[in-house]
This record gives C-alpha cells, structure tokens and sequence, in this order.
C-alpha cells in the first residue's frame, strides 16, 4: 500500500506541475512527493519540512555566491563545502544532501541568480509535498497496530517455552550441547527485542496526526506494551546466564549441581514460566496466577539459597555453580515483580479499538442507534 501511494502522489505531484504551474521541466515536485510518503503520518510532514527547507536552504547558498563571489572553478569548492557542511546538519535528516544537490544545479543550469527557476523550483517543492502528504493521510493513513501486538505476544510466548524447555532439560538430564543450545537461544531472543521496541514506537507514532486514528481511536497500551519487552529482555539477560553456568557445569569447568538442586530449580523455572504466560495481563485471574507463581518461585531459590550455605559441599567448588545459577534466577524473579502493574501484553480475545464517547465516529454510531431505537 506504502508503494502504491508513493506511486500515486509522484503522478499527481508531476501532472500539478505540468498542468497547474506550467513548469518546463516539472522534477521537483513530483521528486518532492514520491520521498515524503512515509511509513507514518508524523515522518511524512517531517520528511516534508526538511525536503522543503534544504532546497531553499540549497538555493539560498547558491543566490548569495553568484551574487556576491559570482561562478568559477575556484569559488565553487568553497561555496560546495559550505553547503556540505549545511547539509549535515541533524534537523535535515536523510533529506540534507539536497543542499548541495540545489546549489550545483543552481550554479550550473541558472547561474544561481534565476528567479523564475528559484521561485519555481521552491513552489514546485512544497506543492510536491503537500500532495504527498495529503495521498499518505487521505488514502488508508499509515497505522501500523497489529505487527507490534502480535511481536509482543510472540516474544513472551517464547520466553515462556524457552524456560519451559529448561525446567524439562534439567529434570531430564543435559549434556553441554543441550545447555549451549538454550545459551544461544536466549541471547538470540534477547537481540531481537531491540526489533520489537522499534515496531511499538512506530505503531504509536502511526496513532499521531492519523485521520483514521483521530475518527476511531484503538485501544493499545504502547508504553506497557514496551515495559514488557524490556523487562523480558532483562529476564532472558538472566536466562543467559543460567544457560552459560550450564554449560560450564556441563563441560566440567565446574562441577554439576546435585540432581536434588537441579530437580527443584527445575520447578522455580517452571514457575517464572507459568508467571510469563500471565505478566502483563491484568484481569483478576491472571494477576491472581502470576503472584502464586512469583511467589512459589521466590520460596524455592530461598530455600536453596539456605541450604547451600549450611549445608557442607562434597566439593567447595561447587560454590560459584550454586551462587550464579540462583543469584540469576533471583534476579529474573525480581524483574517480572517490579514490571507487574506497568507491563501490559496484547490478548487474543481483547479490543483493539475502543468505541469514543466524543468525535464525528461517537455522534455517527449514537445516531445510527437512535435510527435503530426508533
């Protein structure tokens, strides 16, 4: 659809500025408009205002060299490297190198000096991206809602097998391959959070200066949606960690844990899992199912932790292996309880859209049930 409607504005834009404004030579505003249409309406007025700005920006430069240095070989790598220089600058973004782009075809096509290609080309630039605005906004606005729900569900249902697949691992047994596997497999999940963070800030960015937004507001909890994925990220930090000691245990760089210990961590890592299926979900039931399991968790590694330290070791190596494994359960436990109010998680049953009680979308449906009643 994005392309279809870059499509779209880049047509419009070059028949507005071969019928309309009679430009001989109408790039500009259709160039305008074809690199404004953006993934969200908030990107497309900014991608706008700088498209604008650098070409006036790019034209100014070159007005004021030919005017006062005049063109020549040796004036054109100054007035070159000023508008280089312009053009980095951070409020242009993408659309700075337009600066120096202007002042060559300025200098070289007009003599810098050309009002009726000045004027033109500014007017044909901001009529470019107001059609590409007006095609992005009017023609199914950008609004991106369900690929981050589905990421953010997704990623904990993942977290979740993952621990589910540790607590069975050491119940039934593991060699070093096995443990590699749920190491590499953590900080894989845990690297593509970073992905999931970017998907909800554009979905919530979709939501600003949107028509379709502004009509039929949807019901998503963008910032909880984000305080579940760092904290998950934070708990699979954690996950890496037992998964490393694994490893080192497995590889008999440490010693092993005994089958007793490595039996009822089992159940703390089954009980963090069953309180990720419920984290971030705030109906009664769920926050009722995630208490017991935090709780249940929390009870077992203190337990543990106890016994390690009255309890003799056949080998005091075993220490470091004891001490890591609950030390990062400890902490996981604690980050899923100190992110259980603010985190929020898409359902598969919930709204995603709200029905307003005010706005044009409210007064239609209010008539629609009086038309109805009546």
């Amino acid at each position: 659809m994005l392309l279809i409607k870059a499509a779209l504005a880049t047509v419009l834009a070059w028949q507005f500025a071969m019928h309309v404004l009679q430009s001989p030579v109408p790039f500009y505003a259709p160039m305008a408009a074809l690199l404004v249409v953006d993934r969200t309406m908030v990107r497309s007025l900014s991608a706008s205002a700088q498209r604008i700005a650098a070409v006036v920006l790019g034209l100014g430069v070159a007005w004021v060299a030919a005017t006062f240095v005049g063109v020549n070989w040796w004036t054109m790598f100054v007035v070159i490297l000023v508008a280089l220089v312009i053009g980095r600058w951070s409020r242009l973004g993408d659309h700075g190198i337009q600066v120096p782009a202007m002042v060559l075809l300025a200098l070289i096509t007009a003599k810098g000096t050309d009002e009726d290609f000045t004027s033109l080309t500014i007017i044909e630039t901001i009529a470019g991206g107001i059609i590409g605005v007006a095609v992005n906004a009017l023609v199914f606005a950008p609004l991106h809602l369900t690929k981050p729900r589905q990421r953010v569900k997704a990623l904990t249902d993942q977290v979740r097998d993952l621990l589910l697949e540790l607590s069975d691992g050491l119940r039934r047994g593991f060699d070093a391959e096995t443990a590699r596997g749920w190491y590499r497999r953590g900080g894989d999940i845990a690297d593509r959070t970073r992905f999931i963070v970017d998907d909800i800030r554009t979905g919530q960015e979709s939501t600003r200066l949107n028509p379709r937004e502004g009509i039929r507001p949807a019901d998503v909890h963008w910032e909880g949606y984000e305080i579940t994925v760092k904290t998950l990220r934070h708990v699979l930090w954690q996950v890496t960690g037992i998964g490393r000691t694994l490893v080192d245990a497995a590889d008999e760089r440490h010693p092993a844990p005994s089958p007793d210990f490595l039996a009822r961590y089992a159940d703390t890592l089954a009980s963090m899992a069953e309180a990720v299926q419920h984290f971030g979900l705030h109906d009664e039931e769920a926050t009722r199912a995630f208490d017991r399991n935090i709780e249940h968790a929390r009870e077992v590694l203190v337990d543990l932790r106890e016994e390690v330290r009255v309890t003799p070791l056949d080998d005091p190596e075993q220490w470091p292996v004891y001490g890591s494994l609950i030390s990062d359960a400890m902490r996981a436990v604690h980050e899923l309880e100190e992110a259980r109010d603010e985190a929020s998680r898409p359902t598969d049953t919930g709204p995603l859209r709200v029905t307003p009680t005010t706005g044009p979308w409210a007064r239609l449906r209010r008539r629609g049930a009086g038309a109805a009643e009546r």
